[in-house]
């Protein structure tokens, strides 16, 4: 191999000494225009902030959280680059999974699927000591719910479980092309779940069950949203409909007090997932999905929609008490409560006043309000369903917030405990003991 001429040689370092200069230039001149722009504004100088606490852990991820949230570097060209990655390559980024069809996953539902379920052990208080023997997060799961249960029954208080499967483990086809819906049920842990819940004596609903005999049914039926992590109204309702069938086979079903009554309406929404990829523009790329739904009607109250005295996220029938409760996530809050406005268009009629924010008009809508699996549940037995609901927050929020309103729980004979089933993999973090309120007049 001949070597290149001599003369060629001193340009080759300078090109490299000129490469060198530009790579140390732009690691120094992100921080230093940080903090010019920082000492500009009046601000604290971030980077300082290393100095003020402890070096711990946790002090140490907290300062580079902070450090991320407040670039200006990131906040300026970070959208610009996931625009680039989705339009060139089709990345979704760092939340989301992009599937056939143009559809959209949330990369967590997609994780709980791929992943199963992983060992969950506590930490133990020294190295030197030997930990216990692992555990699967699903049976730590079962091991809460079973408190729950036993909770509960001391007030004399039933409790149905209700895991509500991940978009992934209904449309796998969707996902992949090497995935077919007719194909052999996923192993979940949610199988696995639910079958050590029964053995424990915890009653529940395997909707995904209930899912695939739909679709064996009626194959092109659709059960979730394209770009949204959650179902679609005929999802809600058929999920409605199998929890007040297995309300019936207890024998725990109310009698039916109120004729319910249903009116079709339409929304246009845009899926939540775009809204977490955080790509500029995106809505511009795509269409919002037009969704067909059925209000749920009471014949004295018309929606059935919580008032602006209604502690967030909490929905009491004003007229009846309930002898039911839900307690749920955004899969009970979706077509029923309140939602952001950037989620899509409400139907003509449906603008309401937020009861999250004192009654006045905010960010938030019905979208269409209603219509959601609380309602179609109301409509299934005929008798009112009060709810308890916290986005992301069903394994322990929800219980929480239960426990500092023991109004709700008055008069109620069935807890009814819906989750996603990604929440499985909180393990035992996310799954909480947290006490009941005080009995009133106790």
């Amino acid at each position: 191999m001949r070597a290149p001429p001599p003369n060629t040689r001193p340009l080759h370092r300078r090109a490299q000494l000129a490469l060198t200069i530009v790579f140390l230039g732009l690691i120094v001149a992100v921080p230093l225009s940080q903090t010019a722009l920082e000492l500009v504004r009046g601000q604290r100088v971030q980077f300082t902030s290393v100095f003020r606490d402890a070096p711990t852990s946790a002090n140490l991820r907290r300062y580079e959280a902070a450090l991320k949230e407040k670039s200006w570097v990131q906040q300026t060209f970070r959208p610009l680059m996931h625009r680039l990655m989705f339009q060139a390559f089709g990345d979704a980024g760092a939340k989301a999974v992009r599937g056939r069809d143009g559809w959209l996953f949330y990369r967590p539902d997609v994780r709980f699927l791929i992943e199963g379920s992983r060992p969950d052990t506590g930490d133990a208080a020294s190295r030197w000591v030997q930990p216990a023997a692992p555990v699967a997060q699903w049976e730590s799961v079962a091991g809460a719910i079973r408190r729950f249960h036993d909770q509960i029954e001391q007030r004399g208080i039933r409790l149905l479980v209700v895991p509500v499967p991940g978009k992934p483990s209904v449309h796998p086809e969707q996902l992949t092309a090497r995935a077919d819906a007719r194909a052999a049920r996923f192993a979940s842990p949610t199988g696995q779940l639910i079958a050590e819940l029964e053995r424990r004596g915890v009653p529940t609903v395997d909707l995904l069950s209930v899912f695939e005999r739909a679709r064996s049914n009626t194959p092109s039926e659709k059960l979730y949203l394209a770009h949204d992590t959650h179902w679609t109204p005929q999802g809600a309702r058929l999920a409605a409909e199998a929890v007040a069938a297995r309300l019936r086979d207890l024998g725990w079903a109310p009698p039916a007090t109120t004729a319910f009554t249903l009116r079709k309406t339409a929304v246009d929404r845009w899926g939540d997932i775009l809204e977490m990829m955080r790509i500029p523009g995106l809505r511009d790329m795509v269409a919002p999905q037009r969704i067909e739904c059925e209000q749920v009607l009471d014949p004295a109250l018309g929606p059935l929609a919580p008032g602006p005295s209604e502690r967030p996220g909490t929905y009491r029938h004003p007229i009846h008490q309930s002898p039911l409760l839900v307690l749920g996530d955004s899969f009970s809050r979706i077509y029923q409560l309140p939602e952001p406005r950037s989620l899509g268009t409400a139907p003509v009629g449906t603008e309401s006043p937020d009861p999250e924010n004192g009654g006045r008009r905010s960010s938030k809508r019905l979208l269409p309000g209603s219509a959601g699996f609380l309602s179609h549940l109301a409509h299934a037995l005929q008798a009112p369903v009060d709810a308890i609901v916290s986005d992301g927050g069903a394994s322990t929020d929800v219980r929480r917030k239960l426990s500092t309103n023991p109004e709700i729980l008055e008069g109620k004979r069935v807890v009814i405990w819906q989750f996603v089933e990604r929440d499985i993999a909180l393990g035992r973090a996310g799954w909480a003991d947290v006490p009941l309120p005080v009995e009133l007049g106790k």
